[in-house]
């Protein structure tokens, strides 16, 4: 027996058969495959600096409201370029059978900070590590070294740093990788930061702390380490075979401070001495 042609797809049609389909829960429960249970808790230098270090920094870096005034117009203020007409000979008398003197002044002028508050409380912001390695202009596998030493210390894949200009005395081309670079926020900057002051730092010999002047006049503080600063680090200690090239290497500690003062008071609440220039 045959059916009609016009019950077929009445009876047969699959698109009229509904499927109760399980929606996925929510990515904010831990049933979720999308949950993600995010951080627990603050490292231990992360937990000293908003327990202890930001109230502190808030008392010391107190401006009254004409102190706050005065240093507010002082960055405002532009510093125009001094006109040549005023380094000629004939004010300036040493000026004779000499070349004309560039212009002087033309300031860059530094940003402006907001008023004083708890929102402006200086904090790392974070921290960067290069080093340039010189044999690597005859042979680019010594960037290897370089690179896996910077990985090994601070937790992050460093990038390749390329020459802008040719030096003819270095045998030096443009283009050519003179070193590596790598910029860490974050826990792994806290982390950094932590081998940096508890570990490597006593360790060094003859070394008294960071110079009292140092400072871009932002609240951004550098320093230098030697070749033999790089073994100290506990992460390239126990395989100290597998660097056959240790170089030296620079650590900038990018801050939100608008002043070297405030840099530096900020640094030194993470127990890193600094020193006086020696008379």
């Amino acid at each position: 027996y045959q059916l009609p042609s016009t019950i077929v797809p009445r009876i047969f049609n699959i698109t009229s058969i509904h499927t109760y389909q399980k929606s996925p829960p929510p990515a904010n429960l831990p049933d979720s495959p999308l949950f993600y249970p995010g951080r627990t808790s603050m490292l231990r230098m992360e937990e000293f600096y908003h327990s202890t270090i930001a109230t502190d920094l808030m008392i010391l870096s107190y401006k009254d409201s004409e102190s706050e005034q005065k240093f507010l117009e002082k960055r405002r203020k532009e510093h125009l370029p001094i006109k040549k007409s005023v380094l000629t000979r004939d004010t300036n008398p040493f000026a004779i059978n000499r070349p004309p003197p560039k212009p002087r002044g033309n300031k860059k002028r530094l940003p402006v900070p907001p008023k004083h508050s708890h929102k402006t409380i200086p904090k790392l912001l974070r921290i960067d590590v290069h080093c340039m390695i010189k044999e690597a202009i005859h042979n680019k596998q010594h960037l290897l070294s370089g690179i896996m030493a910077l990985q090994c210390i601070t937790s992050e894949r460093p990038t390749v740093v390329y020459s802008k200009t040719g030096v003819a005395q270095w045998k030096l081309r443009k283009g050519m990788p003179i070193g590596c670079k790598v910029s860490i926020s974050g826990p792994p900057m806290y982390t950094f930061l932590d081998k940096l002051v508890e570990i490597v730092l006593p360790r060094m010999k003859e070394w008294h702390g960071i110079p009292i002047t140092s400072g871009d006049q932002n609240g951004n503080i550098a320093m230098g380490f030697p070749a033999s600063a790089l073994s100290l680090f506990p992460d390239i200690e126990g395989n100290y075979d597998m660097f056959p090239l240790m170089t030296g290497f620079d650590v900038i500690f990018n801050t939100t401070a608008y002043t070297d003062y405030e840099g530096r008071m900020l640094l030194s609440g993470f127990q890193i001495p600094f020193t006086t220039r020696k008379k």
